[in-house]
């Protein structure tokens, strides 16, 4: 008899159906932890928020965490196209009248006019040295032996490697005429040219003069200031060294003009780090509740925060004269918001910021400083969330592997199944063969009951 290739048409069972049945059955396992691995990954997702807001909370802590956060100051100047101000790390407060009478420049020095074909040297011994400052060793020499035009001179100063800091330039005129022009990189007198000469080579062969209005005296390279009638030089007009902590950038000169200068505390940005102390909290609090009535409401973890948190607001601190975030104008309503008065935290600036900063950072007793401890506590490296949702992905590794096996096995027990099914069609159909073979021959008998 012929095999039958597709099971059912022997014997006419559905076998398709009775196959994708019991493989329902056998799936099952399989369906339970697909719904777990989405319920770890769904519990990830939500640590992953609550790691973002305890983030933003710590980072918020960071801001206050030191005994200099709330150093912010503010400067300004009346006239910024003479001079700017800028200030570091406690600078001198109050303000300053300043003249600027001269800006530093760079040295300059100019060649005669000269055809742009004319050369210089040729003979040996000839040669240009340019000396950068006092210090002799800072030299760039020119050889002349062969001799060089003011493009060829201008080319080796520019590409020697251990050039001092002077740059060449030729300015071409009219009638093929040309000028060498020799600027110090860097500015004031420290930075001042000085020319020598070897061989025929001397001070007429290029007539080089200084293009500076300083009347030979180099010292006028240097600028020249008047901070509150103290006449002062610097070779820079980029001044750090004059008052505590202030910066000023000299932008221009205008003798007879005074420029007033201030430095004072910004209370705004401190006032807005402390608000964001507030903003901060709130922001994890709602975020810990959001969490705990979702899909880590039966997590302790998220009451546990909630709970760490309230003990050291509600805490005192012990190192500076202020002990309780209220007498820095912080406090919590019923509803569980906390908010900020801006005039207590003014009167608490005024009495002196480092005992509002020692409110804050005092190690192992300010407010912020306990709280970014805290925090880090929860998700740092080795942190609470972070062992969380560490276990987790092992939990959706885990599954992964007894997923992709018990889908490989899966598919054997199909294929037994369907083998199963197939060898039990064609019995079937054997047996429906056999008993139609059999009635076949029965009804051929005689009737032995019309012999009687």
């Amino acid at each position: 008899m012929a095999t039958i290739s597709s099971a059912g048409v022997g014997s006419g069972l559905d076998v398709s159906s009775i196959i994708d049945g019991l493989m329902a059955v056998e799936r099952r396992p399989l369906q339970i932890l697909q719904s777990k691995q989405q319920l770890y990954t769904t519990q990830i997702s939500a640590y992953g928020e609550l790691i973002s807001s305890v983030s933003s909370f710590q980072a918020s802590m960071e801001n206050l965490n030191s005994l200099t956060a709330l150093d912010k100051f503010k400067t300004s100047s009346a006239n910024t196209e003479l001079i700017d101000i800028s200030s570091t790390d406690n600078p001198a407060l109050g303000s300053f009248n300043v003249e600027v009478t001269r800006l530093a420049e760079h040295h300059k020095m100019s060649s005669n006019e000269i055809l742009s074909t004319a050369t210089f040297g040729g003979a040996a011994g000839d040669s240009l040295s340019i000396q950068v400052g006092n210090d002799i060793t800072n030299v760039i020499t020119i050889d002349l032996s062969t001799a060089q035009t003011l493009s060829e001179i201008r080319d080796v100063i520019n590409a020697d490697e251990n050039n001092p800091g002077v740059a060449a330039v030729v300015i071409n005129g009219d009638n093929d005429i040309q000028k060498l022009v020799f600027t110090a990189q860097d500015l004031g007198a420290d930075n001042a040219l000085t020319l020598s000469y070897g061989g025929a080579i001397n001070g007429a062969s290029f007539g080089m003069q200084t293009l500076n209005n300083i009347g030979g005296d180099t010292n006028l390279l240097n600028a020249e200031f008047i901070v509150d009638g103290f006449t002062i030089t610097r070779p820079s007009n980029s001044i750090s060294d004059v008052i505590s902590g202030v910066s000023f950038q000299l932008n221009g000169a205008e003798t007879g003009t005074i420029t007033k200068l201030s430095v004072s505390r910004d209370t705004s940005a401190t006032e807005g780090l402390v608000k964001s102390f507030a903003n901060a909290y709130n922001e994890l609090i709602s975020s810990v509740k959001s969490q705990r009535s979702g899909i880590l409401g039966t997590d302790s973890l998220l009451l546990s925060i909630e709970n760490q948190v309230k003990n050291i607001l509600n805490s005192t601190a012990s190192s500076g004269t202020l002990n309780t975030l209220s007498e820095v104008g912080l406090s919590i309503d019923k509803a569980g918001v906390m908010s900020l008065d801006a005039d207590t935290l003014t009167t608490a600036l005024e009495t002196g910021y480092t005992n509002v900063a020692q409110l804050f950072a005092a190690e192992g007793d300010g407010f912020a400083n306990r709280l970014a401890s805290l925090a880090e506590n929860w998700v740092g490296s080795t942190g609470f969330i972070s062992s969380r949702t560490d276990g987790l992905t092992q939990r959706i590794d885990d599954i992964s592997d007894r997923r992709i096996s018990i889908e490989r096995n899966l598919d054997i027990v199909e294929a037994r199944y369907r083998s199963q099914f197939a060898a039990l069609d064609i019995l079937v159909s054997q047996f429906q063969g056999t008993s139609q073979f059999l009635t076949s021959q029965l009804a051929q008998l005689p009737d032995l009951r019309l012999n009687k």
